[in-house]
């Protein structure tokens, strides 16, 4: 009895995650997944920033998983492009049937800031000749035209995924925003003696 209990609590626990993941995401106005939000930093002015942001391109995540693609210090905005690995709900094969690329921007004014992914497209794996998973080229399909082509279970799960890696990155940014650029390290004055006066 007790173990169904634990059972029973533990789906619904899972089935929550799984909805709060898919409905972190809405559409924009081109019709397109968007994982959307504007953030209030006190005391910041867009340099530091659009400053913070930059070093947030190039240090949160290695350069596979996400890389700077175009910045604009006028209009203090910064594209990017990521990426990340998916495999079937119920695949149990330890091995990724696919990757989503999508697009993340980030826009920048006195003491706050915006950002959204968007643009989510899958990409399915398939094994080559020496049985390793690679991309089947041309078979990109964007996320909102997925249900045509993949079973909705996996089409679901890849959303849930999609919304999953958008809050990933979502709080990495917001942390590095906040935190206050790192001092650099005084350096020992040189201790200088004269041997005029003594």
């Amino acid at each position: 009895m007790k173990r169904k209990l634990l059972l029973l609590i533990l789906c619904v626990c899972l089935g929550k995650t799984a909805i709060a993941q898919k409905d972190s995401l809405a559409f924009d106005d081109r019709g397109k997944y968007i994982y959307y939000k504007v953030v209030n930093v006190a005391n910041n002015n867009a340099d530091a920033l659009f400053g913070k942001a930059l070093v947030f391109f190039k240090s949160a995540f290695d350069k596979n998983t996400l890389k700077l693609a175009s910045q604009d210090s006028k209009a203090a905005s910064l594209t990017g492009e990521g990426y990340f690995l998916v495999s079937k709900k119920l695949s149990m094969a330890k091995h990724d049937d696919g990757k989503i690329t999508c697009k993340v921007t980030i826009e920048i004014k006195d003491s706050k800031y915006r950002y959204w992914l968007t643009d989510f497209v899958f990409t399915p794996y398939q094994r080559d000749r020496y049985n390793n998973m690679v991309p089947q080229l041309g078979l990109d399909v964007d996320m909102e035209k997925a249900n045509k082509q993949y079973d909705k279970a996996d089409v679901e799960h890849y959303l849930d995924e999609c919304g999953a890696f958008s809050k990933r990155v979502g709080k990495k940014l917001e942390q590095f925003m906040v935190e206050a650029p790192k001092a650099k390290k005084d350096t020992v004055a040189k201790k200088v003696i004269s041997i005029n006066k003594w």
